[in-house]
């Protein structure tokens, strides 16, 4: 991992006191070593951060035989594959990522992309034909933002170094940043910086003097139907890909940690890998956060936003869930992180700023800081994350509802209804599950109303809706070729969609090495997981009222009964609330900023917020209480980065008059 940056003067003005200042703001993305080209109006520059052995042989940028200047940021995982495609000796494996990065571009071009795997980003200048090519991954993990001006063209892996650049704008997209906060993912490539964009997950982007044109590598709704004659062929296909996923990203020089919760994901991922990392004698760091030894859950409902399946309330410690994976292999040394009672705005500004964007799930922020601290100080630099398990390895079935209802599979639908009732699935869940993405949005806003459901879509729990209404916010999501409906429930007619959307929460994993030197790495998040996942029958996930199918059957004789046979999930950071009773009052300050500020005042529903904070409950009740209480913590910390920066942003245009 690494960060890079660029600058092409199409009038032929200087280009390396730009990207020498850029790379000056991207230090903490890249502290092991720099380089930087430049050749009068184009340059180019690279921070390093040594993760494996070869990092030891890169010296960026890189000059290809053809004359083209590449520079490169993270890892590819099919090495051995591109060296046979391109014909390369036995020497390549001493070969930095970059350097097969190059020579894939140099044989293919543009359509590199296509063949190359693992989480990464990069620009190639080509002086001779006047262009810059600029790509990322298929799901982003690397982020690429740059700017197009009056004559130029800069890139870099964070908004911080073009902002550097006085040319180019310093100032927030309003809409786009209330777009984000209600939740909404979508395709574009316009972020919450105006004039800043992103090269999307799964894109490259070529410019010229007069031009630009993108190519899309990452097309999952291209991917062929997968069909095996025995369910046994699906769990053996599966098990390589997730074993494949695994170890490639165990290639490091440096020890390996991973997060260990009580949930499926973290659990197969630190599973495989201990498995992987115990034939070659290695070991593995898991941390799970746990609260306080003396703590007690006292509010009445800690439901998370986004729980869509059943909660198990009475687990709000994950500790013995995990420790009994752990406990599973001798090359595991299991740490207790115990997260912090505080909302600690130190710590907000801190990731915020290491991010470069505001941070969703506030609750988290504590014992995240802890946990990752606490692996830097046994040395490790590479922490393995199972956040995209969700969508791939551990899918619960439920989308499959939706399809058999569509198709008019009444049968088989009555029969996994019946089978998940008796699981004690209620019967809200699974007829939403089944009939919601079909009803409209007048029958929904009904339903909503009888069960008082938070409604996502009136987004009424922090955005001023003056601001952003609720016919310019639905607009705005069709706009993105999303429908509603989409968003509510994600079945098998949105899942290749959904694919290419991304909030680029994977900048956070910048933010992470920026903030603790240390790089996050998903296995669920891989190429070949997604595509098999899009690939293979619903019938996998869902099967006589078995949900997680596929991976209950692969992790069947290696997870503990204790996690298999869990009902829900845990809620992390349980004590999310009484955090944020012990900060009200700064959340009662950050409010009063905002109505002192007019700009801010104007996107936000201040007066909700205020009500809020000075009716403070000593308990939430119900889900409508808890989803206001959770958006305001998301919403104040919305508010406190767009003040911040605004505040920078102006200090920025006082210094240049």
């Amino acid at each position: 991992m690494s960060a890079i940056a660029g600058l092409i003067d199409w009038g032929g003005g200087p280009a390396g006191e730009s990207v020498r200042a850029g790379m000056h703001a991207l230090a903490l993305h890249g502290r092991d070593g720099q380089g930087l080209w430049e050749e009068g109006s184009a340059a180019l520059g690279w921070r390093q951060t040594i993760l494996h052995e070869e990092d030891y042989n890169d010296i960026q940028p890189l000059t290809g035989q053809s004359g083209v200047r590449l520079v490169f940021d993270g890892r590819i995982d099919n090495r051995a594959d591109l060296a046979r495609e391109l014909g390369l000796d036995h020497e390549a494996r001493s070969w930095p990522d970059s350097a097969f990065a190059l020579a894939a571009f140099e044989k293919w071009g543009v359509e590199c992309t296509d063949r190359l795997l693992g989480d990464f980003s990069f620009a190639v200048w080509d002086a001779g034909a006047r262009r810059l090519v600029l790509a990322r991954d298929h799901m982003g993990h690397r982020p690429l933002f740059f700017h197009r001006g009056a004559g130029f063209v800069m890139f870099a892996s964070m908004p911080s170094a073009l902002f550097t650049n006085p040319r180019v704008p310093m100032d927030l997209n309003d809409e786009r940043l209330l777009v984000e906060l209600a939740l909404v993912m979508t395709v574009s490539a316009e972020t919450i910086f105006r004039g800043i964009d992103r090269v999307q997950p799964g894109h490259a982007v070529i410019i010229g003097p007069e031009s630009m044109t993108t190519y899309r590598h990452w097309r999952p709704e291209a991917i062929p139907e997968l069909r095996y004659r025995h369910d046994d062929d699906y769990v053996d296909a599966f098990r390589e890909i997730l074993q494949e996923s695994v170890s490639c990203r165990l290639r490091t020089i440096h020890p390996i940690g991973s997060h260990l919760s009580s949930g499926w994901d973290s659990s197969t991922v630190t599973a495989v890998a201990a498995s992987l990392l115990s034939g070659s004698g290695r070991g593995l760091t898991a941390f799970t956060a746990v609260p306080p030894e003396h703590w007690r859950p006292a509010q009445a409902d800690t439901s998370s936003l986004a729980n869509a399946s059943l909660t198990n309330a009475s687990l709000t410690n994950e500790g013995p869930v995990a420790a009994a994976v752990a406990a599973r292999f001798p090359n595991v040394t299991h740490i207790l992180s115990h997260w912090p009672q505080s909302l600690d705005f130190a710590v907000l500004d801190r990731y915020s700023q290491a991010s470069e964007r505001p941070r969703k799930v506030v609750s988290l922020l504590g014992w995240m800081e802890r946990l990752h601290f606490s692996a830097r100080e046994r040395g490790i630099r590479v922490m393995l994350s199972g956040g995209f398990g969700n969508r791939t390895i551990s899918c619960t079935g439920l989308e499959t509802l939706s399809k058999l209802f569509r198709r008019g599979h009444w049968v088989s639908l009555i029969r996994e209804w019946r089978a998940l009732s008796k699981a004690g699935y209620p019967f809200r869940q699974l007829s939403g599950s089944s009939f919601g993405p079909y009803l409209p949005e007048a029958i929904w806003s009904v339903i909503r109303s009888l069960y008082r459901v938070p409604d996502l879509f009136q987004v009424r729990a922090g955005i001023n809706l003056t601001a952003l209404s609720n016919e310019k916010f639905l607009e705005t999501v069709r706009l993105q070729g999303i429908h509603p409906a989409d968003l509510r429930r994600i079945d098998y007619r949105t899942f290749r969609k959904l694919c290419t959307m991304s909030h680029d929460t994977n900048i956070f994993w910048g933010g992470t090495l920026a903030a603790y030197d240390l790089e996050i790495r998903d296995p669920t998040a891989d190429r070949r997981l997604v595509a098999f996942r899009a690939a293979i029958p619903d019938r996998q996930f869902l099967h006589g009222g078995n949900t997680r199918w596929l991976l209950r059957r692969t992790m069947a004789d290696i997870l503990p009964p204790v996690l298999t046979n869990q009902v829900g999930r845990a809620q992390q950071a349980a004590d999310w609330f009484t955090a944020a009773s012990d900060a009200r009052n700064d959340l009662r300050q950050e409010v009063d900023c905002m109505a002192a500020n007019p700009r801010l005042s104007a996107m936000f529903d201040v007066p909700l917020l205020r009500k809020l904070t000075d009716n403070w409950p000593a308990i939430v009740h119900g889900k409508q209480e808890t989803h206001h209480y959770l958006r305001l913590l998301m919403t104040v910390c919305y508010a406190r980065f767009a003040r911040i920066f605004l505040e920078r942003a102006a200090k920025r245009a006082s210094q240049l008059t």
